[in-house]
């Protein structure tokens, strides 16, 4: 199961034998807008690579323009 840390609401998440896919939606934790734009993020369950257990990626929000880091967690 994904959860969001911080920056994201998962909208979806799938399930592989090798790798999550998760969709999410970037989402700024200073004034609480939600990009419309899906992502798709690919995280490992074992923490191998390429991937990784975490998915980090980084966004400036169009409103307040603070910098938000997106954190996910497999």
């Amino acid at each position: 199961m994904a959860k969001a840390i911080n920056g994201a609401e998962v909208v979806r998440e799938y399930e592989g034998a090798y790798a999550n896919q998760i969709i999410y939606r970037q989402q700024c934790d200073s004034c609480v807008y939600v990009l419309p734009r899906t992502i798709h993020a690919w995280i490992s369950p074992n923490g191998t690579s390429p991937y990784g257990t975490y998915h980090r990626k980084s966004f400036t929000c169009p409103f307040c323009e603070y910098r938000q880091v997106v954190k996910l967690q497999g």
